[in-house]
């Protein structure tokens, strides 16, 4: 039997050891926590000590072979294997196991706590796998641009596979080019961000019903405005406004105050039946925008009231508007929520007001949902524009390459 011990600034670092040197059979004897350094007991950096031991030989630990010895083909960086959660997980229940079966030298008699110590040890470790994970074997640009990501908040296991994916296609002259990896990255985000896909006119006259939904506050009304203003005025085409918000007076004079300035009629409907008359009365227009009220994605009664007017409406799309400024994971609840309405593009609002833009990425990517639109401001008819794939990949890596 060989018997180590190793010392690591934290467990995962440890394990990482006893995995190399040891292998995979090795078993844990003991841990501990201690410190050392500092002045007088003070400012001292604490370490972590795993004694491990093995019945077999330690592994032989076969180098790649040299970049020269590889055909010219395959002459471009080796990223190592990032290991899935499930194995490490997998292999944290694996080492309880073990110390639960070879007890530890733990008296339990004696009130000792070494295995809750471990417990606890473990804890920390399947908790800081993403990032001990990814860390072994990526270089300084690789860790900084996945760093970027997750700090413009994108959901990590996704910034996990953007960094692995984009860093694998780098070849090994450009490793350490700055602007060549940020060009994998930003060509990655945009692909997953997909081309817009904004409001588009037949060619043949034929009416178009549109319909805005999504909670309260991010900007439905402004929006809707936006929208008809510019139709109106830049492509010429008539349209109606309707609106079912019922509840805020003052959505309702908003939408009036721009109708009267453009000069296009805004009807109030209270009942699904009133709202597919009113689309009737207007079947002579270009386009018909629906304003929704601000419905709560909590509240079950509140949705299915909002369902019965949009089936009524038959609209040919439905916008789920969302507010860059909500958290992602409010965010998540209320897509999950409004699938139920069938939605089939979204709309970014206040991207004046944030400074994180990773949601973004984040939300397409889990919907499968085209972006439409995003606004930066309250200005009718300006601040608004196409959604760009790529200058929202700008935005997300706009620190990624300092």
């Amino acid at each position: 039997m060989r018997v180590k011990r190793f010392v690591a600034n934290n467990i995962q670092e440890a394990m990482v050891q006893v995995k190399i040197e040891m292998g995979k059979d090795a078993v844990i004897l003991h841990t501990r926590r201690f410190k050392e350094g500092g002045f007088l007991g003070l400012f001292a950096k604490e370490f972590v000590e795993v004694t491990a031991a093995t019945d077999n030989e330690y592994p032989v630990h076969t180098p790649p072979p040299t970049q020269r010895e590889m055909p010219e083909s395959k002459k471009q960086i080796i990223w190592p294997q990032v290991t899935e959660e499930k194995e490490i997980v997998q292999e944290i229940s694996e080492i309880e196991e073990k110390l639960i079966e070879n007890d530890l030298e733990v008296n339990l008699k004696n009130g000792s706590n070494e295995l809750q110590d471990m417990r606890k040890l473990m804890q920390e470790m399947m908790e800081q796998i993403e990032s001990a994970s990814l860390n072994i074997g990526l270089n300084k640009v690789g860790e900084q641009f996945y760093h970027c990501l997750i700090d413009n908040e994108v959901e990590g296991k996704l910034a996990k596979r953007l960094t692995k994916k984009c860093l694998e296609s780098v070849p090994l002259a450009k490793y350490e080019d700055m602007e060549f990896i940020k060009i994998q990255f930003l060509d990655n985000i945009s692909r997953i961000i997909k081309k817009p896909k904004p409001i588009i006119l037949p060619k043949k006259r034929k009416q178009q019903v549109l319909a805005l939904v999504g909670p309260t506050g991010v900007g439905k009304t402004t929006t809707i405005a936006k929208l008809a203003a510019n139709f109106a005025l830049n492509n010429q085409k008539s349209i109606a406004l309707i609106t079912s918000d019922t509840y805020r007076i003052a959505a309702v004079e908003q939408l009036k105050t721009v109708g009267d300035i453009i000069g296009i009629p805004v009807e109030v409907v209270f009942t699904p039946q009133n709202m597919k008359n009113t689309i009737i009365n207007h079947s002579d227009k270009d386009l018909i925008f629906i304003d929704t009220a601000g419905r709560s994605h909590k509240h079950a009664l509140q949705m299915g009231e909002l369902k019965g007017f949009l089936d009524a409406a038959e609209p040919d799309e439905i916008f789920l508007v969302l507010s860059a400024t909500t958290k992602y994971k409010d965010m998540l609840d209320i897509v999950v929520k409004y699938e139920k309405i069938n939605f089939n593009r979204i709309i970014f609002t206040k991207l004046d007001e944030t400074s994180t833009y990773g949601p973004i990425l984040n939300v397409i990517q889990k919907t499968k949902k085209y972006l439409s639109y995003v606004t930066t401001g309250q200005s009718v008819p300006d601040d608004i524009e196409i959604a760009d794939q790529d200058k929202i990949a700008q935005l997300i890596l706009r620190d990624g390459a300092k």
